[in-house]
C-alpha cells in the first residue's frame, strides 16, 4: 500500500523588521536535521510556508509529506502595519512645527530625510511613496508618518512669557474649529 508521509507543523517567531525585508532562518525538522528557511519579503503574520517533501517519508513508495511553518511576526514599537503599508507617529518639537524644516525618519529600509511643512499640526500625516512593505507579490506600500508636537519637558521662561502676550492678540478656539462646542 502506497501511502504518503504525513505532513509536519512548526511555528518560528520573526521580529517585524525581518518579517518586512524577509531573512532566511535555520529550523530543526522533527528527525533532528535542520534547514535554512527563506522567509520572503513581506511575510505577514499567522502566515504559513509550505516546504515541499520535509515532513514524514511515505510508507511503500509513496510521496514524502511536506512541512508547513506557520510565522508569527511580533510587534513593533513603532511601525504598525496595515496589508503593504506602514504606519509610524514621530514626535516634532514646536518649532518643527510652527516653522517646518527637514527631519529624518526612520523606514522598515532605513531612515530618510522628510520635510515637515509649515504650520503643521498634530496629526498632519505625510505619505512616503513607496516606503511601506515589499515583496514577490507586487510593488511595495507606503509608509504614513503621523506627526506629533511635543512640547518640551519643562518650558523655559521666555517661550512661556512669549506665548502669554502673543496669545492676547492671536487666540483661537481650536475645539470650537472642530465642532466640539455643538456636542
Amino acid at each position: 500500500v502506497r501511502m504518503k508521509g504525513q505532513d509536519v507543523n512548526y511555528t518560528i517567531t520573526i521580529p517585524f523588521l525581518e518579517a518586512a525585508k524577509g531573512i532566511r532562518r535555520r529550523i530543526t525538522l522533527y528527525d533532528g536535521k535542520s534547514i535554512e528557511v527563506n522567509i520572503p519579503a513581506g511575510t505577514e503574520d499567522g502566515q504559513t510556508l509550505r516546504l515541499k517533501g520535509k515532513g514524514m517519508p511515505g510508507m511503500g513508495g509513496g510521496a514524502t509529506g511536506d512541512a508547513f511553518v506557520e510565522v508569527h511576526v511580533e510587534p513593533h514599537d513603532f511601525f504598525e502595519r496595515d496589508g503593504r503599508d506602514v504606519f509610524l507617529e514621530v514626535p516634532i518639537t514646536l518649532a518643527e512645527a510652527v516653522l517646518g524644516g527637514k527631519i529624518t525618519v526612520p523606514t522598515v529600509d532605513g531612515a530618510v530625510a522628510v520635510t515637515v511643512p509649515t504650520g503643521a499640526n498634530t496629526g498632519t500625516t505625510l505619505r512616503l511613496k513607496g516606503k511601506g512593505i515589499g515583496g514577490a507579490k507586487g510593488a511595495a506600500g507606503d509608509q504614513y508618518v503621523k506627526l506629533k508636537i511635543m512640547l518640551p519637558d519643562k518650558p523655559d521662561k521666555e517661550l512661556v512669557e512669549f506665548v502669554k502676550e502673543w496669545s492676547k492678540d492671536f487666540d483661537y478656539d481650536v475645539r470650537k474649529r472642530i465642532g466640539l462646542d455643538k456636542i
